[in-house]
């Protein structure tokens, strides 16, 4: 058996610590060496102190290993020139020592070879941290390869799909994740992974997929490309993130704003239906005002005339009567344009749409009969309960009662019908006028926001959308059947109380 080299070593810092690091880890097996000594005048050098835990003599003294016995070798790590001549001087016969410059080459060996460890520990730590975050996310982290098929994944992924590691790697995306032999792209899907492959950028998008209980998840996937030094594409990290939830709370959110939005239309619809009204009050006012000052300055006078028998006093029991009958209609007026400028709740019940009818008609009428405008109502006995925001309605029956007005400018005949189908119960609602009609190229624009064919004094244009998006809220349906120069036709239909489950 070959007898190992014995080695000693001047200088106790950094490089002897590498160099007894690496004997220690056998990067060296053939070369049948050993480390007997280690000098150096500091105790507590890195390098002396990982001697002494080797149970490696060590000394403050390099001129000690002349008394080594077989020493074969010695190492010189300082760098010191002087040291090195001294040693070289005195040193035994038998043992040889290394060249400076071979000292200083495996000096720098050395130093590489601790940097390579530090680099080492830094990627270690850094994978190691990289492993916990892949691991530990709850969304879905898929690392494929260019031609799609897994790589790796993490146990979200795993836990989601019931299948171990080994069962997943090597199959494609799509049928690890969805089962199914197809690839997405092939059913019309936009895949990130692909575009991502493309493109050699990120890729992001939302896919919408059947969960297992049969409803709808969304998931936002967003696709990563791993390139090498030369910018080829190694792998695809593509990392899954559920949305479904936070999607709801958008759209929630937004269906919020969209009801207050309407509620503020509504409302802006009704103060302009209420000037409307309150225009044509004015003149319906005006009538019995006019007759009771009349009757008032009538018996005045014949109070200041002083005839007070019987006869007198009958007429002034008529007079009076007309008076209270006359002022009783303008409280009738006045009261039914309070109640009509209130801002509703908002808030939904049962009730029955014929009365309503009856209602909007009394706030009315007194417009209608000033435009000459024959009123005539079809409203179907027995009608079901219909449920809803009496507000909302009452408005939209106001936006199209005025609509036809409007048609009407020299006077016509309005009707409105009800009915009710039977598979499933809806109420119809019908709104028909005699008027100047709409041009066919536009009715399908008649539901726009803002859109009108009325001067800028006659309104913005919100009407007909605001009763859209009133019957839409309620689950109806609204439709126009229109000819110039005959009238429109309004049909609205809502679900019945008992057919809402």
């Amino acid at each position: 058996m070959q007898t190992p080299i014995k080695i000693g070593i001047i200088g106790g810092g950094r490089r002897c610590r590498a160099f007894l690091e690496m004997f220690d880890s056998l990067r060296f097996p053939k070369l049948g060496a050993e480390i007997v000594s280690v000098a150096d005048p500091d105790l507590e050098a890195p390098g002396i102190r990982l001697a002494r835990e080797k149970k490696i003599l060590v000394t403050t003294d390099y001129k000690d290993f002349y008394d080594l016995k077989d020493l074969d070798l010695v190492i010189e790590l300082t760098g010191k020139e002087d040291l090195l001549e001294d040693f070289l001087k005195h040193k035994p016969a038998g043992v040889r020592v290394l060249e400076s410059a071979i000292s200083k080459i495996f000096g720098d060996v050395l130093c590489l070879s601790e940097e390579y460890q530090f680099a080492k520990r830094q990627i270690n730590l850094v994978e190691g941290i990289m492993d916990s975050l892949f691991m530990g996310l709850r969304d879905w982290v898929l690392v494929m390869q260019p031609d799609l098929k897994l790589h790796d994944a993490n146990e979200a992924f795993l836990n989601a799909v019931h299948k171990s590691k080994d069962e997943i790697v090597g199959k494609y995306c799509h049928e690890a994740a969805y089962g199914t032999m197809k690839r997405c792209s092939a059913e019309g899907f936009y895949c990130p992974a692909v575009r991502c492959l493309q493109t050699g950028e990120a890729a992001h998008a939302i896919l919408e997929n059947t969960g297992p209980e049969g409803c709808s998840r969304y998931q936002e996937i967003t696709a990563v490309p791993l390139k090498t030094t030369g910018g080829r594409i190694e792998l695809v990290v593509e990392i899954f993130r559920d949305i479904t939830d936070e999607m709801g709370q958008k759209v929630e959110q937004k269906v919020s704003a969209l009801k207050k939005d309407l509620m503020r239309l509504v409302y802006e619809e009704k103060m302009i239906s209420l000037g409307k009204m309150a225009a044509s009050a004015v003149h319906e006012i005006n009538n019995p005002l006019t007759g009771i000052n009349a009757l008032a300055r009538l018996v005045r006078e014949e109070l200041e005339s002083g005839k007070t028998d019987g006869a007198a006093r009958q007429k002034y029991i008529y007079y009076l009567g007309l008076i209270e009958s006359e002022a009783a209609r303008c409280s009738t007026i006045v009261r039914d344009l309070l109640h009509f400028s209130r801002q509703a709740k908002g808030s939904r019940s049962e009730f029955e749409i014929n009365a309503l009818i009856e209602r909007v008609l009394d706030f009315v009428r007194f417009r209608l009969d000033s435009q000459q405008i024959l009123v005539k109502t079809e409203l179907a006995p027995a009608l079901p309960l219909l449920i809803g925001d009496q507000s909302q309605i009452e408005q939209c029956l106001l936006n199209l009662i005025f609509n036809a007005a409007d048609a009407m400018p020299d006077g016509g005949e309005l009707i409105l019908r009800t009915s009710v189908g039977a598979k499933p119960a809806m109420i119809r609602i019908e709104v028909i006028d005699t008027g100047a009609g709409i041009a066919k190229e536009i009715v399908p624009l008649i539901f726009e926001p803002f859109f009108s064919t009325k001067s800028h004094d006659k309104g913005v244009g919100l009407g007909l959308s605001v009763v859209y998006g009133i019957v839409k809220e309620h689950g109806g349906t609204v439709y126009v059947k229109s000819e110039e120069g005959v009238g429109s036709r309004f049909i609205l239909k809502f679900p019945a109380a008992n057919s809402i489950v």
